[in-house]
């Protein structure tokens, strides 16, 4: 049988665990907010690099086609590429042909 003191610490440990849980704020208090949000992920608009379709690929207009589309990653197809099919907001695609021309530019 539990005396009257083990009964009452018991039930005031169990408090203690679940106020520890709960951030020790009192119940019907919204958490707060963090002060620092998260960065936001860069995006890429793909149609001010469209003049660029058709042109010769290097070096240099990959360069034209990330300033134009704002992003911040590039990848570059080549007909015997192997793609991952993951979306990224942040990538421009550039698809190359096999005479090294740009037959396309898309996000993702």
């Amino acid at each position: 049988m539990r005396t009257p003191v083990s009964f009452w610490l018991g039930g005031l440990a169990s408090v203690l665990t679940l106020s520890a849980c709960t951030g020790g704020s009192p119940a019907g208090t919204p958490p707060q907010a963090a002060s620092n949000p998260p960065p936001t992920e860069a995006r890429c608009d793909a149609q001010p690099a469209q003049s660029l379709v058709g042109q010769v690929f290097d070096s240099d207009t990959l360069a034209r086609v990330r300033a134009a589309t704002g992003a911040q990653d590039a990848r570059v197809l080549r007909p015997d590429s192997m793609i991952t099919k993951e979306y990224k907001v942040g990538r421009v695609n550039v698809v190359v042909d096999a005479a090294q021309r740009i037959v396309r530019i898309h996000c993702g």
